[in-house]
């Protein structure tokens, strides 16, 4: 029971924050590209998401976790980036494009790091993990619903979603590089293996 309610847990957080980590973003950029354009790449990132989640639980074994570690982690260092740049920027550029682009790379980011870990998880003990996917997922849209994340206000949303990605980043490249890191780390952000 205390090894399903682990699975549960973690898998709960790691959803919970990648997810609303992706809402937070989605949120900051929804002024700049629209609505319908954000919930266009959510939604494909979600379908993206979904096929990986199948295709890494049937073939998992195969990839050599370190490089998709360091190859997910040196991504969201480059999105941190962006996001702190942007919290420190004064001028608001019109460039739709750009917005458009890295609000597309985050998604299938997302979609990639969260298929690849449920799907570890999942290996592990199936019904906790989605549960727990289940629930983060649920919490997330409601709170999207309830309109408190839409509350805080932009500046800070890319304040936090820059230290979420880099938060998630950084342990994903130690874990990659496979260098020692204190046991707390491993429980607030598991490693993919």
């Amino acid at each position: 029971m205390v090894f399903e309610f682990i699975v549960f847990f973690t898998a709960f957080k790691y959803v919970f924050v990648e997810g609303g980590e992706q809402a937070l973003v989605g949120i900051g950029i929804i002024s700049r590209i629209g609505s319908r354009e954000t919930i266009k790449i959510t939604l494909i990132g979600i379908t993206v998401g979904v096929f990986l989640y199948f295709l890494f639980l049937n073939i998992v074994g195969f990839f050599p976790t370190n490089i998709v570690e360091i190859a997910l982690g040196i991504g969201l260092l480059y999105f941190s980036y962006t996001m702190f740049k942007e919290f420190f920027e004064r001028g608001e550029t019109d460039d739709t494009t750009k917005y458009k682009i890295g609000y597309f790379y985050i998604a299938m980011l997302e979609a990639i790091e969260n298929s690849v870990a449920l799907a570890t998880f999942s290996l592990i003990e199936m019904a906790s993990a989605i549960s727990g996917a289940i629930l983060a997922i649920g919490l997330i849209v409601g709170l999207l619903y309830l309109g408190i994340i839409k509350k805080i206000p932009l500046r800070i949303t890319r304040l936090v979603s820059g230290i979420l990605l880099a938060l998630t980043g950084i342990p994903l490249i130690i874990y990659g590089l496979d260098i020692p890191y204190p046991e707390i780390m491993h429980w607030l952000i598991p490693p993919l293996s």
